[in-house]
């Protein structure tokens, strides 16, 4: 009898490396295809000039929260935000619009659920995204939510996982390791004044699209990628997608203070945040040594805290930070 392999055996990206190269896409649309599955978004050529980038999240109760401590305007503005954090993680993109997805168990209170809209309006109305709709369903217990996201963007100021070069720095913009010790503080209900920018980054990420935008008009970045997973995975796609090593400046990756009192107290390293948290959504990107003077000026708050060397050279990577199976 043949022995039945679980998802969980093979782990989340273990699984997406046999499924992507055997997702069917027509020959008559391949002129259209730009960018397909395996980047932060896919792109379809929509004009000369014009491509529309499309991209997915999902949340989901019991994996990403619970409703005993979850405000349900912080989970709509949280659904939007991280989708369009995708974006960011493409370059310069125009949000266009969002269908949303719902399933809901019955007895969901209506006023949980207006809040819900709520929030992802809020988050909307600042980015200027609109609603094209989408679908409610029912569960049987759990919610689940999920955006997919449309937007817009000339082909020439998109910026891929693939595409650093030997020698390129390693550099991030945006907070890293904060909203998985702010996870934690959730999880324990151990809300204090000096935990708020814990919680505060794990519900509500900033999507670095003004970042991305510069990044892809100017050129600048070589490699792309917004940091979800954590640090080390962010690092390990981007080495693996150019077939590269890693070196790392540690000293020169900042720690929020209230990270690093969450982390002391309770006895890890705040780098292990850094590294195997995740839901960050900072921008990790490459960048050639002669135009680090322009992202400097342009993007005073980017960090260099690397470099990009010869394969099988550097530190070793080995997690993918967090994984669904």
């Amino acid at each position: 009898m043949a022995r039945v392999r679980r998802l969980s055996q093979v782990g989340e990206f273990g699984w997406l490396k046999k499924l992507i190269p055997r997702l069917y896409w027509p020959s008559s649309l391949h002129p259209q295809l730009c960018i397909g599955p395996g980047d932060d978004a896919g792109v379809l050529r929509i004009s000369s000039g014009r491509v529309l980038v499309a991209t997915t999240d999902t949340l989901v109760e019991g994996i990403h929260f619970e409703r005993k401590w979850t405000s349900p305007q912080d989970l709509g503005e949280k659904l939007l935000a991280v989708n369009l954090s995708d974006f960011a993680a493409m370059g310069h993109v125009k949000p266009l619009a969002a269908l949303v997805t719902l399933a809901l168990p019955g007895d969901t209170p209506v006023n949980f659920v207006n809040n819900f809209y709520q929030g992802l309006k809020s988050c909307a109305h600042r980015w200027k995204v609109g609603f094209l709709g989408g679908d409610t369903v029912g569960s049987r217990r759990d919610w689940v939510v999920s955006v997919t996201l449309l937007g817009e963007a000339n082909p020439h100021e998109l910026v891929r996982r693939k595409g650093a070069q030997r020698g390129d720095f390693i550099a991030v913009i945006g907070p890293l390791g904060m909203a998985a010790a702010g996870l934690e503080v959730l999880k324990k209900g151990n809300k204090q004044a000096w935990t708020a920018p814990l919680i505060e980054a794990f519900w509500r990420p900033q999507p670095q699209l003004r970042a991305g935008a510069i990044l892809g008009q100017r050129r600048l970045a070589s490699s792309l990628i917004d940091s979800s997973d954590g640090l080390e995975a962010s690092l390990k796609l981007l080495a693996d997608a150019s077939r590269l090593g890693v070196t790392l400046e540690l000293a020169s990756i900042s720690v929020n203070p209230s990270l690093k009192r969450w982390a002391n107290g309770r006895g890890k390293n705040p780098l292990h945040y850094v590294f195997l948290g995740g839901e960050d959504y900072a921008l990790v990107f490459t960048v050639n040594p002669r135009d680090w003077s322009a992202v400097q000026r342009l993007l005073p708050k980017a960090r260099k805290i690397g470099r990009m060397v010869a394969p099988g050279k550097g530190i070793s990577l080995k997690s993918y930070g967090f994984a669904h199976f």
